[in-house]
């Protein structure tokens, strides 16, 4: 049950009028120039929050030669993978499937089951050597094309932290790096095992040279990125703001402790002095009125 906000009745349901049954107040308006000074205050410093979001957002996106960079470069690992990096056959029961480490060849070796059967024939013991060894290539293929992955979106959702996001693309674009390297070592391996091995077969290509130098580029803008920082301008008072309404949140500062308006800036200034104008406008038009009624 609610309460009168001044005396502290305890309100019946049937009490519907906008006056306490107790002591008459008003209920609508007790304490109503307090309240809508302490939301004037929220509403000042939340859109301060909101300003400095809007304003990451634009800075991601542009402001410099580095930001244009990453934003050309972060697909470039992604569209890498639609380059064969090496080809193998597999002989199945009833079939033979011929396929390519790319993104394409991978897709369609993953639906018709061909992945499992490498997994399964990983452990036999008179092709598990070369099935072992495409297994493995299998795996760090995924894992690259994970990285490339995580490397577009963060760089794409990189307004979420602009302190820290490209950090994040940085290591991710540097295992990208290191994976490619390692995949070409292990299609290599699985190449010369397959020579010689029955049931699967296998030749290197040169896609993840390209995802290399892909996943280099990504690294190298990013790194510039980390280094050199990305460095928003925000309008008077706005961070200020930000940082007094993270300590109201946190209960160090309360709210109807802080003036209004709780930062002062050219913008709240002119405001004031055209509201001193307009009531000095004011006053000066009821002094006249009262003199022309007097003269009367």
């Amino acid at each position: 049950m609610s309460a009168c906000p001044k005396c502290g009745k305890k309100l019946r349901i049937f009490d519907i009028s906008q006056f306490c049954p107790a002591c008459g107040v008003n209920m609508r308006f007790v304490n109503f120039e307090e309240n809508f000074l302490r939301e004037a205050k929220l509403a000042e410093l939340s859109q301060a929050g909101l300003k400095v979001k809007l304003r990451n957002l634009r800075y991601s996106f542009s402001g410099s030669k580095w930001i244009t960079a990453k934003l050309v470069v972060m697909l470039l690992p992604v569209l890498s993978l639609l380059i064969p990096s090496g080809n193998f056959s597999v002989s199945m029961p009833f079939l033979t499937n011929n396929s390519h480490f790319g993104i394409l060849g991978f897709v369609n070796a993953f639906t018709d089951g061909t992945v499992l059967y490498i997994l399964d024939m990983a452990g036999s013991a008179v092709v598990g050597n070369a099935f072992a060894a495409l297994r493995n290539a299998v795996i760090c293929y995924v894992l690259i094309a994970l990285c490339a992955v995580f490397c577009f979106f963060f760089s794409l959702l990189g307004f979420i932290s602009i302190k820290n996001m490209q950090k994040v693309v940085t290591v991710i674009a540097g295992l990208g790096m290191a994976a490619s390297v390692a995949d070409m070592a292990l299609i290599g391996l699985f190449a010369a095992a397959s020579k010689d091995a029955l049931l699967v077969s296998g030749s290197f290509g040169f896609g993840l040279i390209v995802s290399t130098v892909m996943f280099g580029a990504v690294f190298y803008v990013n790194l510039m990125l980390w280094k050199h920082g990305i460095h928003p301008v925000y309008d008077e008072g706005v961070e200020e703001r930000v940082a007094i309404y993270k300590k109201v949140k946190a209960g160090e500062i309360n709210i109807d402790d802080l003036p209004q308006p709780v930062v002062e800036t050219e913008e709240t200034r002119k405001i004031e002095a055209a509201i001193a104008a307009e009531e000095a406008a004011f006053q000066k038009s009821m002094l006249a009125s009262a003199g022309k009624g007097e003269v009367q």
